[in-house]
């Protein structure tokens, strides 16, 4: 991230991945994940997206479709890039975004029945509902939190799209009734990231 917190954008992004956005095919994000990120998107935004992910403007996948992981990962910094949008708002985004699609009819008895503990515990469960070809692991209850580890494909996660995910799980302890609570991104490797919550 720049100084002036301008989030990188889809070129950047796509340059990224070994093999651009063809790589890691059996790494895919459920069709739900991108219909909710292009809701309510303003119509020039949605002309403004480069034509690999322009496509599912006129044809959305289904929400239990399976898509492109690298390709959902370039739509999310693609909308970014077109709303001129910092990081920060990107992450406020993403948060909204997943409250509103975790307390929505198809995922709210799942997500509101449990605690923040239990949450936690099965969280790689939960995350195999939106995503293959990575995995989520519970690492664990601390004093000063409990921790959860993410294993993906060489780079097909950079850190803008790991605190996306960091949001996503602070959504869910929130639905979950967890009292403010709080995701920390605190190590990045290649192919491996690990985040500790509290509340």
């Amino acid at each position: 991230m720049s100084p002036l917190g301008v989030a990188p954008g889809y070129e950047k992004y796509v340059a990224s991945i070994p093999g651009g956005l063809d790589a890691y095919p059996a790494a895919q994000a459920k069709g739900t994940l991108v219909r909710s990120a292009l809701l309510d998107q303003p119509r020039e935004v949605l002309r403004a997206l480069p034509s690999p992910v322009r496509r599912w403007v006129e044809d959305p996948p289904l929400d239990n479709d399976w898509v492109s992981e690298t390709e959902y990962c370039a739509l999310v910094h693609a909308l970014g890039e077109a709303r001129r949008w910092s990081e920060p708002e990107i992450l406020a985004w993403s948060r909204e975004r997943n409250r509103d699609l975790l307390s929505g009819p198809l995922y709210r008895i799942l997500m509101t029945v449990a605690t923040p503990e239990a949450l936690l515990r099965h969280a790689g469960i939960r995350w195999a509902n939106f995503h293959r070809g990575s995995t989520l692991t519970f690492l664990g209850f601390a004093d000063d939190g409990a921790r959860v580890g993410l294993a993906f494909p060489r780079r097909i996660f950079d850190p803008l799209m790991l605190r996306c995910f960091g949001e996503a799980f602070r959504a869910s302890l929130e639905i979950a009734h967890a009292r403010k609570p709080v995701v920390l991104l605190e190590e990045i490797g290649d192919g491996f990231a690990r985040y500790r919550a509290h509340w």
